[in-house]
């Protein structure tokens, strides 16, 4: 009875959101000339008022589970906090000399929440002298030419999975928030790990081909990734599992992108892989592959409709991040599958998106590992209201529910409700 309600206040909120308010184009960058370079500013703030709340059974955890409650802790946790998109200060100067165009490009994402440890609380409340989390995402150099394509060096969004993740409608809300991070942090998981591998932020060499009738590629070559495990054994830890660094992770996508404004279809079509050796003393030719496929396609009228559909598997590869509980003790690596289905549409005239997206990923047992409580799905429904206040102004609401179940038949729900705003310059 009371998810009823917080489902029928949900849908109130709903249409007082779409009744009341009005409709915006996109923002535009902060840009300027100093000689030879085109400098340019960009970014966003979003904060979010949440509430959430957990609901494990009670027969016990489930291990890598991402539904708050996967610690066996029954609770609500209120909070105002930073959502799936960190609030973000992007400066790019780029130019073009002797043929070649070039660039450096440096991000700044603070938190907006202090998630201090000083109250010693399991529910992670705020204390006093509490600091926002924050980090640096972006640092890379480019060049290249357009006949032959670019290349990036340094740390930015990895390929393998980018596109789901890019696609997440919940970037502009916070979908799933979990145990992981259930005071703040820097920011919320949305769909990851309940859809597609989060692609990660990683140190790398990238090729980029040029676009052709549509067409392109990127290859990447990328630091090696070390295992983390999650599911409450200790072999994977950094003094006893001994992973060594000397193998680079290989990632990559095609992409075709077709059609263009107005109506009829529009969209893109794309397929990726990822690969690395895992190389210890406890593993022996131990490997992590995987790839993924998706389209997001817009059609109708001025093209209101809009859908996107992504499917990955992979050995090795791990559920919620690339090498989460990859492997098992007993030295396997661990298949595990996943996918997410979304569809939006926006009304005319307000121009106000309403969204609706269900996913699930999917983590099997390895060859001869007992039954236990590692997660076997996590998977989530996310309802949205995604409007459009002014140019560079977008208010959302959201309603998330997300199960998690481990193969022992433990599981966890989390019920989230959202509403806040988020700004780009």
């Amino acid at each position: 009875m009371q998810k009823r309600g917080k489902i029928k206040q949900l849908f109130v909120l709903f249409s007082a959101i779409i009744i009341l308010l009005s409709s915006s184009t996109l923002a535009a960058a902060i840009k300027l000339n100093a000689g030879d370079w085109d400098i340019e500013f960009s970014g966003n703030v979003g904060g979010f008022l949440t509430n959430m709340d957990c609901d494990p059974n009670s027969n016990g955890t489930v291990n890598g589970g991402l539904a708050c409650g996967s610690n066996g802790l029954k609770r609500d946790h209120s909070n105002i906090r930073t959502g799936l998109l960190p609030s973000w200060l992007g400066f790019h100067a780029k130019t073009n000399k002797h043929d070649y165009k070039t660039g450096i490009t440096i991000g700044f994402q603070p938190g907006i929440d202090s998630n201090t440890e000083i109250s010693g609380s399991d529910t992670k409340l705020d204390g006093g002298l509490g600091l926002n989390s924050s980090n640096f995402r972006q640092v890379f150099l480019e060049f290249g030419q357009d006949r032959w394509g670019s290349v990036k060096i340094g740390r930015d969004l990895g390929l393998f999975g980018s596109d789901a993740l890019l696609s997440d409608m919940s970037l502009l809300g916070v979908g799933t928030i979990s145990d992981l991070v259930p005071g703040g942090g820097n920011t919320t998981l949305g769909r990851i790990g309940v859809g597609y591998l989060y692609a990660d932020w990683k140190a790398q060499i990238q090729y980029t081909s040029p676009k052709r009738s549509g067409f392109s590629f990127n290859l990447a070559v990328v630091d090696p990734w070390g295992l983390v495990d999650l599911s409450g054994g200790d072999s994977h830890n950094a003094d006893s599992f001994n992973q060594k660094g000397d193998t680079f992770g290989l990632e990559g996508k095609a992409g075709y992108e077709f059609g263009g404004t107005g109506s009829g279809l529009k969209g893109k079509l794309w397929a990726g892989f990822i690969n690395q050796s895992i190389d210890s003393e406890s593993l022996d030719d131990a490997s992590a592959s995987g790839f993924d496929i998706g389209a997001k396609v817009a059609f109708g009228t001025n093209q209101r409709f809009e859908v996107v559909g992504y499917y990955y598997a992979g050995e090795g590869i791990g559920t919620t991040d690339f090498l989460f509980d990859a492997v098992a003790l007993n030295g396997q690596e661990r298949d595990s599958d996943g996918f997410y289905v979304q569809g939006t549409f926006k009304i005319p005239g307000p121009e106000t998106k309403l969204g609706l997206s269900f996913g699930e990923s999917n983590l099997d047992l390895a060859t001869a590992e007992a039954s236990s409580n590692l997660v076997e799905t996590n998977e989530s429904i996310i309802a949205g209201i995604y409007h459009p206040l002014t140019p560079d102004l977008t208010l959302t609401l959201e309603y998330t529910n997300t199960e998690a179940t481990a193969h022992s038949g433990n599981s966890a729900e989390e019920s989230t409700i959202a509403l806040g705003g988020i700004m780009f310059f």
